[in-house]
């Protein structure tokens, strides 16, 4: 549902908690090609960060934008800090493929980052994989950059509270 619920009896303005933030550009697609969503407390229609409020007196959840979510949850930090973590998050894939990948020699491209060691492989099946550390990626990509992406996004999701990984890349 869309248009401005601010106004709507029986939805509640306070009391709302965020349980999950989304980017809908998060695989780094294009501006003009990302579907935005339209912010179901306010009715903006071009939300890429997409905030999910819950609360306790309703059934369903609201996908919101970061204005309406701090208003909701009466929280004018953590809605934004979130939103940053997405932007940072997308900025850092975006400059994953430049970085400076070196060269195994088993001919493997890798990165070592704080301990960790990032490789991305060829497979017998003329695909791509990766692994981190002993750890291998649970499938297999066409090209080493989709592998790489991929690897990117698993490293990311174990990771991503690791300051030293993160604060200067």
């Amino acid at each position: 549902m869309s248009g401005n619920r601010w106004d709507t009896a029986g939805v509640p303005h306070k009391g709302w908690t965020c349980v999950d933030v989304v980017d809908l550009r998060a695989d780094g697609g294009p501006a003009d090609e990302t579907d935005y969503a339209t912010c179901q407390m306010c009715g903006n229609e071009k939300i890429r960060y997409v905030h999910i409020m819950e609360h306790p007196g309703l059934d369903e959840n609201f996908e919101v934008g970061c204005v309406c979510a701090e208003k909701m949850s009466d929280d004018y930090e953590g809605p934004r800090r979130r939103e940053a973590r997405l932007r940072n998050r997308a900025a850092r894939r975006t400059r994953w493929l430049q970085r400076k990948w070196r060269v195994s020699a088993k001919g493997n491209s890798f990165l070592n980052l704080e301990g960790y060691n990032l490789v991305v492989y060829p497979t017998k099946t003329k695909r791509w994989g990766f692994k981190i550390g002993d750890r291998f990626g649970p499938r297999t990509y066409p090209t080493a950059n989709e592998a790489k992406l991929a690897l990117f996004d698993d490293f990311w999701a174990a990771t991503q509270d690791d300051d030293r990984l993160w604060s200067s890349d």
